[in-house]
Order: structure tokens, then sequence, then C-alpha cells
């Protein structure tokens, strides 16, 4: 057996198969072919020096089981020293759970877009339920809930999303990759770049990010990928883009066990979401309202009628 470092495919095998899946479940999973999964699975115990799924599975239990486990105490020690607060949050949590209210400043739709509508006159409703989806896909990507894209992408291959809007399949072919699905990522991030299609396509940009993305999760030596998610993640494009960008880094890093760039992005997110409240509370946008005091508790008037009797 050897120490060999995995990409984010093959760990998702080896969690599988130590839930005990075979190889057509495996590979419906991740969204491959049941012989191409065979192949991979091949090449997988030849990479860790085993023979079998048995001897995978001693070999992964020994080195700790899920990637989120044998990752527990690398995330938790700057937890104890307290000096990243936030950041340490959203790698140990997700990057919802450490946003919080605050997350609705970021993304599609968001508290940014309904003050501006309102501002401009503009309609905030949702007849369509188009905003729903898009904010759904959003905080499916904050909350690292993959297996929201995986059930989109398993009812129709992502055909409703993809028809309807391109913004919303970027955000579907983003929750595949970060989530291992590379197949599926590529598949629909294929169909984005198909010009003779005549549903919605996206900008070399986007397809960029996408490929980026899913070269960060599987090459070996994700540095040169993580590198463009850095670059457009810091770049000039929109906001959109670019916390688009933030969040597939932040991903990326975090399942490459690079938990400094992770919490180095979480609070450059944390940043963008409180200069866009601090923004809008200029504005007049009172979402948050103002600070106050804890409120007083109401006086019982039995109560006062009891303590006038006993003066």
């Amino acid at each position: 057996m050897k120490d060999a470092p995995l990409d984010t495919r093959s760990q998702r095998m080896l969690e599988l198969l130590a839930q005990g899946a075979g190889s057509k479940l495996i590979a419906k999973e991740l969204g491959y072919q049941d012989g191409t999964m065979r192949v991979y699975l091949h090449n997988l115990y030849r990479k860790i020096g085993v023979a079998n799924k048995t001897e995978a599975v001693i070999w992964y239990l020994k080195r700790g089981g899920p990637p989120e486990r044998s990752a527990e105490p690398a995330a938790s020690a700057p937890l104890r020293r307290g000096d990243d607060l936030f950041g340490d949050m959203a790698v140990a949590e997700s990057l919802y759970a450490a946003l919080g209210v605050t997350g609705a400043y970021l993304g599609p739709w968001g508290r940014v877009w309904e003050v501006g509508a309102r501002l401009s006159g503009e309609g905030t409703g949702d007849p369509d339920g188009r905003r729903a989806r898009s904010r759904a896909l959003w905080d499916a990507l904050l909350k690292g809930d993959f297996a929201h894209g995986k059930a989109i992408h398993d009812a129709d291959g992502g055909y409703a999303v993809l028809g309807a809007s391109a913004a919303d399949a970027v955000m579907l072919a983003a929750l595949l990759a970060a989530g291992g699905y590379s197949h599926a990522a590529r598949r629909v991030a294929s169909k984005l770049t198909d010009r003779r299609r005549s549903r919605p396509t996206v900008a070399a940009r986007e397809a960029g990010l996408l490929d980026a993305l899913v070269d960060a999760m599987e090459a070996k030596d994700p540095a040169p990928a993580l590198a463009r998610l850095q670059k457009s993640a810091e770049g000039s494009g929109p906001a959109p883009f670019r916390q688009l960008a933030m969040v597939m880094l932040f991903h990326a890093a975090r399942a490459r066990r690079d938990a400094e760039r992770a919490r180095q992005v979480a609070n450059a997110l944390w940043i963008e979401a409180e200069g866009a409240r601090k923004d809008l509370a200029a504005a007049g946008d009172p979402a948050l309202g103002a600070a106050r005091a804890m409120p007083a508790v109401a006086k019982s008037p039995a109560r006062e009628r009891e303590k006038a009797a006993a003066r």
C-alpha cells in the first residue's frame, strides 16, 4: 500500500466504497458511465497500491476515513487561537453559517438588487420563481450543499436551468464541480458554451472560471488553477462575477487543504458583504435596524397592585 496524494474525485470514490457502494452506484453518484467508473476504480487501486475494493476500504479507514474527519484537527487549531474568528468559522462550518444575515448582501437577487429595484420603481415580485431558484443555487454554494446541484442535474440533466438562465447554469456547474461531480460539471459547462444551441450561453470569462474550478479540484498540482481563480476573484469584473469566483476559490482551497487561503477568501467575502451593507445603510436602507438596547420588560399590572398593597 502507498501513501499517495488524492484528488477530490478519488477521495469521494473511497468514501463511497467505504459506505458499501458498488461501481454502478458510484458511477451514478459521480455522473459517469459504469464502464468508465470501473476504469477509474482500477486506476485508483493501482495508485494507492491495493488489489481490490476491500483493501482500498482498509487503506482509506487506516488514514482517518472521510476528508472532513481527517481535516478536523487542522481546522480546529486556529479556533483555539482565536486570531481569525470569521475565517476559522467559515472553514470549520460554511460560508453561509459564518456570513449569517450579511450573506443577503451577496450574490444574485440579493438585498442590493431589492433596494435598487424599489428605488427605481420596479417590482420585486417573483411570478415565475426565477429569483427564488437563483437564490437557492447561491445559498447552496455558500452552504457547500453540493447535493442540491446533483439533484437538479439528475432530474433532467440540468436542462430546465440551462434553458432559463445562463447565470444559474454557471452556479449549477460550480456546485457540481466543487462537489466532485466533475463529469456532470463539464457536461453542463459544454452546453453553456455551445453557440449552436438556442439556450443562453455564457461569456468566455465564466467558462474559464468553471474550467479553473474543475482543474483546481482534480489536478495533481492545483496551484495554477487556484491562481487563475484568485485572479478572477481579485479582478475588476462585476461584483456578482467576483463574488462567484471567491466562493469557487474558497471551496477549491478548502478541498485541497489550503486552509489559510480559504480563510483569506472568506474574509474577503465578508468585507464585500459589509461594504454593500454600509453603502445601503448610508442610502437609508434599514434592513438590519439601528443599534438598540435590550427592550424593557413590560410591567405586570397585577404585580404593581401587589407591590402597592404591600406598601
